[in-house]
């Protein structure tokens, strides 16, 4: 029998504040990736990410934009999120010249 899981997704993107959002890099890309994932930002998932960057970006769960700030001036970036706040971070620290809306 398959059990469902009935919880809401907008719950989870609640916690994203623009209080929280101040944190993020510093727990999430600072402490979270290096140390419960193995997988430090500055040397595994950034190089990862830019190799993997086309012209024309969809970037989905986009937290407060970090790995948006390394992208070139041409690119593209469409952004997608459930969370506003985390939406306005993401686009604020990109460059409002590089979202496509």
């Amino acid at each position: 029998m398959v059990k469902l899981m009935k919880k809401n997704t907008d719950d989870g993107a609640k916690i994203y504040t623009p209080l929280t959002l101040k944190l993020y890099d510093w727990w999430v890309l600072g402490v979270s990736n290096r140390l419960a994932w193995g997988c430090p930002t500055k040397e595994h998932l950034l190089p990862h990410f830019l190799e993997h960057l086309g012209n024309n970006h969809l970037d989905i769960g986009v937290g407060t934009g970090f790995y948006l700030t390394h992208v070139p001036e041409s690119s593209l970036i469409s952004l997608m999120d459930l969370n506003e706040a985390s939406l306005n971070a993401a686009s604020t620290r990109a460059g409002e010249s590089k979202i496509k809306h």
